[in-house]
């Protein structure tokens, strides 16, 4: 497969980021990829977020489109819906399709490299956790042990083998967003990332990390917390625990 050949659609969920989207766009079309395009999924950003991007895009002539929302859904269906999107726009066409945050902290000069791997893989992991991944110099010790702690524990209670479970930084083959059940996601949340990770295992799709560093976002603050980590865990234990009543169910009636 000649991957230069394919379209690249780069989803973007926003809320209130007029200042990094502006560097985020430079940088994706200062890559020189040939074909790519961004949607920007925004939650009607207070600060303009989505006429910031338009207005940048139309005076450079890059390719966004902007998909705007009423109100603030949450990060999950914001991908959801993107993901529809490019699939409704394009429902025949071999694409490849990248989900990444808007605030900086996933770096866009990664992605030739990632698309490369689609050559030979069905997705692509932004990983923090595989040899030569990490995280911002200037974290916190609280913070660094909250990511890999979360991480850990999700990866314990999910039985995931994807090292970097939680990466919010991936490139996909149109066709795994075909088969995924969206309909089985119960996050909007963080807990997005994980049930998309454990939809992609279970379907056998062929999954490679690929290392890199995650910095530090440009304006604002992080909104990672114990609290959201617990709700991502809850939510993954309920979803089991129903499958494995359906099971006995289906055991004790056959």
């Amino acid at each position: 497969m000649n991957v230069n050949r394919i379209p690249v659609y780069v989803v973007v969920p926003t809320y209130n980021e007029a200042q990094s989207i502006l560097v985020l766009l430079e940088e994706i079309f200062g890559l020189g990829i040939e074909n790519i395009h961004v949607l920007i999924v925004d939650d009607n950003s207070p600060d303009s977020t989505a006429k910031v991007a338009q207005c940048y895009a139309r005076n450079n002539r890059f390719s966004v489109s902007i998909l705007n929302r009423p109100t603030k859904k949450g990060l999950g269906t914001a991908y959801v819906e993107g993901f529809k999107e490019v699939l409704r726009e394009l429902p025949e066409e071999e694409v490849f399709v990248v989900q990444m945050d808007a605030d900086m902290s996933h770096s866009p000069s990664y992605l030739p490299n990632m698309i490369d791997l689609l050559a030979t893989n069905d997705v692509v992991v932004g990983s923090r956790y595989c040899q030569g991944g990490g995280s911002d110099e200037n974290w916190s010790v609280y913070r660094k042990g909250l990511s890999t702690g979360g991480n850990w524990a999700i990866r314990f209670v999910s039985g995931l083998k994807v090292n970097d479970c939680t990466s919010g930084f991936k490139v996909f083959r149109s066709h795994v967003l075909k088969d995924i059940v969206w309909d089985e996601i119960r996050c909007s949340g963080f807990g997005f990332q994980i049930e998309i990770a454990m939809q992609c295992e279970n379907h056998g799709f062929r999954i490679q990390e690929y290392p890199i560093i995650f910095n530090d976002r440009v304006s604002g603050d992080s909104k990672m917390s114990i609290a959201i980590i617990l709700e991502a865990i809850y939510k993954i234990i309920c979803g089991r625990f129903k499958i494995f009543k359906v099971i006995k169910f289906l055991k004790l009636n056959t």
